[in-house]
C-alpha cells in the first residue's frame, strides 16, 4: 500500500505528458525565422523544465521507495531466519546424500574415463603394433626383393661374362686360325719367292758363266792368230786379266 502511495506523486505527470505531447502536436513554428526561432527555443525550454521537475519527484520517490525497500528486507530477513535454519539443518542429511551420488556418479564417470583412456591405450597400442609387423614385414618383403634382384643381375651378369668369355674365344681362336693361316700362307709365298729368287740367282749365275765362256772363247779366237792353237796360253792370260795381274787391262764381260 505504501509503494502504490509513493507512485501517486506521478500522477500529475501522467496528465501534463498527454497535454504537452498534445500541445507539440498542434503546434505551428517556422524555425527558420528568427521569430520562429524564438518560440521553439522557449519551447524546448518549457517541457525541459517539465522533465526537470519530474526528474526531481523521481528521486525524491526513489529516496522513500529505498528506504521502505530496507524496512522490507529487514522484516523478511527476520521472519526467513526460522525457516533457513530449518531448510538447512533438514538439507544437511539430503546434501549428504546428494554428495554421495555425486561422487558415485563422477566415481562411474572417472572409471569410464580410465575404461576409456586405457581401450584408446591398448587401442593405440595395437596399431603402433601391426604399423611395425607391417613395417618390418615390408622390410623383410623389400630385403628379400633386394637378394632376389641382386641374383638375378649377379646371374645375368654371369651369363653375359660367360657370352662375351665364349664370343671372346671363338674371336680369339677364329683370330687364332686366320692367323696361323696368314702365317702359313706368308711362309708359302716368302718359301715360293726364296725359291724363286734362288732360281732366278741360279739362272742368273748360269746365263753369267754362259755369258762368261762365250766372252772368253770370243777372246781365245781373238788370240788365235798369236798363239795358234795353244788355247791354255790365252786362257791363262785371261785368268790373269780377271785377276787384276795385268794393269790397265780389263774385259767387258
Amino acid at each position: 500500500m505504501e509503494a502504490e502511495m509513493s507512485l501517486a506523486v506521478f500522477d500529475p505527470f501522467k496528465a501534463l505528458a498527454v497535454k504537452v505531447q498534445a500541445e507539440d502536436a498542434a503546434l505551428q513554428i517556422d524555425h527558420t525565422t528568427p521569430d520562429g526561432e524564438t518560440k521553439l527555443r522557449s519551447w524546448v525550454r518549457t517541457v525541459r523544465g517539465y522533465r526537470a521537475g519530474l526528474e526531481k519527484i523521481r528521486v525524491r520517490a526513489k529516496a522513500d521507495a529505498l528506504e521502505y525497500g530496507r524496512k522490507v528486507d529487514g522484516l523478511a530477513k527476520k521472519l526467513k531466519s526460522p525457516f533457513d535454519t530449518i531448510i538447512t539443518d533438514r538439507m544437511k542429511p539430503l546434501d549428504e546424500i546428494e554428495d554421495a551420488k555425486r561422487k558415485a556418479a563422477e566415481a562411474i564417470v572417472e572409471a569410464e574415463r580410465v575404461a576409456k583412456e586405457k581401450a584408446e591405450a591398448d587401442r593405440l597400442a595395437d596399431l603402433e603394433r601391426r604399423e611395425k609387423e607391417a613395417v618390418a614385414k615390408e622390410a623383410k618383403f623389400t630385403a628379400a626383393n633386394n637378394l632376389l634382384d641382386a641374383k638375378q643381375r649377379e646371374f645375368e651378369q654371369y651369363g653375359r661374362e660367360k657370352t662375351i668369355a665364349a664370343e671372346a674365344a671363338v674371336t680369339a681362336t677364329k683370330e687364332a686360325e686366320e692367323k696361323a693361316e696368314r702365317e702359313r700362307l706368308a711362309a708359302i709365298a716368302a718359301a715360293h719367292a726364296e725359291q724363286h729368287r734362288l732360281d732366278d740367282i741360279e739362272r742368273k749365275r748360269v746365263a753369267d758363266v754362259e755369258h762368261r765362256e762365250s766372252v772368253e772363247a770370243d777372246i781365245v779366237k781373238a788370240l788365235f792368230p798369236f798363239f795358234g792353237t795353244n788355247s791354255v796360253t790365252a786362257r791363262n792370260i785371261i785368268a790373269a786379266i780377271n785377276s787384276g795381274a795385268i794393269p790397265h787391262v780389263t774385259i767387258n764381260y
